[in-house]
């Protein structure tokens, strides 16, 4: 049973390769056949305006004669041009290829049809074949011509629209392992930096408050564990981006104790708009190291979340010191400004910005969308 069919298998790949090298074929004949029929019509009634008659079919069968050379020569001329496209490397390489290429086709051609249009009763063409040539060389050389460079055109059209076509495949591929290389950088600039600071208010706490240790303890591993399950996502919603959040401040609430409270004004109607992942903790870091960790008063942050005409507007307070003089991107800001700008173009906003009330606010702005998350593949 198995010989059987892996011999009928074996039998139906030259099938569908014989199927596959016919197609081409039947195109070209099929095509040429029309164009003989389209210029057959317009001889004839362009004959009937003249107030010649000349039969439909006799215009027919002599437009066919000439197509039928075409025919036999258009697979072998678009093989030639995709061996030979147009470069500008290689200029005369072409000039030196196509235009005796052209010129040995076009007088097959018209060989061709100065030996048959005399069988099939072509008006226009009497039996002497020199002469049939002579007059069809001198009439009809330059339109033949034509052809012959339509034909390379065509394939030069359809070789720079593929290669656009896979520029735009490999931009988009990049574009994604952009993000995935940003995403992937804000992970690892998370994990050693807050790592270290949370460590080390564990190992402070574990001899003055053991329980307290232990809570941090496992907040950490929780928070971390969000970070490392996240399967490459470029965006979540941003529900799931606000408890990563709270997760990350209930640590740094256990480190500044007091000092650090948070509050986070987001309605029900914007809780499942997408953002880009990790979006708002280098912002809340920002506020916290450049805001509340400056000062020795409560510190207070603020997270915000609204729909405006169709953006997703995101902002982050404190009441801290302010910018001052200076307004410094660390690598926090700035990385997500260029995951913004990569992810959205002219689509988004971002400012840094004094806050009202005192401090800093940091603010942006993303097309309000809602549905499943794009990921990173």
């Amino acid at each position: 049973m198995n010989r059987t069919i892996a011999h009928l298998n074996a039998a139906t790949v030259p099938t569908e390769r014989l199927a596959c090298a016919r197609r081409p074929i039947l195109l070209t004949v099929a095509g040429w056949i029309l164009c003989a029929a389209v210029f057959a019509t317009q001889s004839h009634f362009a004959a009937a305006v003249r107030g010649q008659s000349v039969p439909w079919g006799a215009a027919f069968a002599a437009w066919l004669v000439w197509a039928s050379g075409w025919a036999l020569l258009t697979l072998p001329i678009l093989r030639l041009a995709k061996r030979v496209p147009f470069e500008r490397r290689a200029f005369w390489r072409v000039v030196a290829v196509h235009v005796p290429g052209s010129v040995v086709a076009v007088l097959f051609n018209l060989a061709l049809y100065a030996a048959a249009a005399p069988l099939v009763g072509a008006p226009g063409v009497g039996p002497d074949w020199s002469a049939n040539f002579s007059r069809l060389f001198v009439m009809t050389f330059l339109p033949n011509l034509a052809v012959y460079w339509a034909l390379v055109g065509a394939v030069q059209f359809l070789r720079l629209r593929h290669n656009i076509h896979e520029r735009e495949r490999r931009h988009l591929r990049l574009e994604a392992q952009l993000a995935e290389a940003q995403l992937l950088a804000l992970k690892s600039q998370l994990q050693p930096h807050f790592l270290f600071n949370t460590l080390n208010s564990i190992a402070v706490l574990i001899g003055d408050d053991p329980a307290a240790a232990r809570y941090m303890l496992q907040l950490l591993c929780g928070l971390l564990r969000k970070v490392l399950d996240n399967d490459g996502s470029r965006e979540v919603t941003l529900r799931e981006e606000l408890d990563f959040i709270a997760s990350y401040l209930a640590i740094e609430q256990i480190r500044f104790a007091d000092r650090l409270s948070y509050h986070v004004d987001a309605g029900p109607d914007v809780m499942q708009a997408r953002v880009p992942s990790l979006v708002l903790q280098p912002l809340v870091e920002n506020a916290i190291r450049h805001g509340v960790a400056r000062r020795a008063r409560p510190g207070r942050i603020v997270i915000s979340a609204r729909a405006d005409n169709g953006m997703l507007r995101l902002a982050v307070t404190d009441n801290g010191a302010g910018l001052g003089r200076d307004v410094k991107w660390g690598i926090g800001l700035s990385n997500t400004r260029a995951r913004l700008q990569q992810m959205f173009g002219a689509r988004h906003a971002f400012d840094i910005g004094e806050n009202p009330g005192g401090g800093t606010a940091v603010s942006l702005a993303i097309p309000l969308q809602e549905g499943p998350c794009a990921s990173v593949h």
